[in-house]
């Protein structure tokens, strides 16, 4: 096994449980680009697809359901839509500042500790409401903060939502119907970043794509297990390493 492929493994299994679990995988991703030489941009493009491509099999259901357009998912789209925009907005202004961030270990040590207590505050949340308009507002507007490294995406939707006390499994099926047009307008807007690959980058591929879909599964446990709060543990520790990394370098 060549480095270079042990090292795209390595990010492979890097993008695969820190993406959907509240961990934030640009920070992770970030971090590592630090520590082990810059990787290929193109590259994590590339496992972003791997990651996208998991959450659509895992939602297929759900996706299927809503392409029907029924009258009684009109109301969810919207809130989807809505849970959409000030991100996808954001993301277009925002974007040089946040590359600037990625080599900041200051800047990523702290959104890691941001994203921990955000997490901790979910700890005695209640289960009694539905995603509705004000949800919806409110996931849309704190998913903005998950642009910059180090802070989760699925950290702040699913914690806003369980702030709000909405119900776990739909706070999970909202959040990562709210990833898939995101994730996919990313990738469509770097796909020209994207060069040519060898056959070789699918073992990485594949890798992070099985790893993805299982991640998935234990987030949703986790979460129905209402110890979503947990996470905030490790956020604190990668957080204060991180900071650790930054004073001595």
């Amino acid at each position: 096994m060549t480095g270079q492929l042990l090292t795209e493994i390595i990010l492979a299994i890097t993008q695969a449980f820190t993406e959907f679990l509240p961990i934030s995988s640009s920070g992770h991703l970030a971090l590592l680009s630090n520590l082990i030489g810059n990787p290929n941009l193109s590259f994590i493009i590339f496992l972003h697809l791997a990651s996208l491509l998991a959450v659509v099999f895992y939602t297929r259901k759900e996706i299927w359901r809503l392409l029907h357009f029924k009258k009684e998912d009109k109301k969810y789209l919207l809130y989807l839509l809505i849970g959409i925009l000030p991100t996808g907005l954001a993301g277009l202004f925002l974007k040089s500042f946040v590359e600037n961030q990625l080599n900041s270990f200051l800047f990523i040590g702290v959104s890691f500790l941001f994203t921990g207590m955000i997490l901790l505050t979910t700890k005695n949340s209640s289960q009694k409401n539905k995603i509705g308009l004000s949800s919806s507002i409110s996931i849309g507007l704190t998913q903005i903060l998950a642009i910059f490294p180090g802070v989760s995406r699925s950290g702040m939707t699913i914690s806003t939502a369980k702030i709000m006390n909405v119900k776990n499994q739909d706070a999970f099926k909202f959040s990562f119907l709210l990833f898939i047009p995101l994730s996919l307008g990313a990738f469509i807007l770097d796909i020209n970043q994207i060069v040519g690959f060898s056959w070789i980058v699918l073992i990485p591929f594949f890798i992070c794509m099985i790893l993805s879909f299982f991640c998935l599964k234990i987030l949703e446990k986790v979460l129905i297990a209402n110890k979503f709060w947990m996470f905030s543990i490790y956020c604190f520790i990668i957080g204060v390493l991180t900071l650790l990394i930054w004073i001595w370098r």
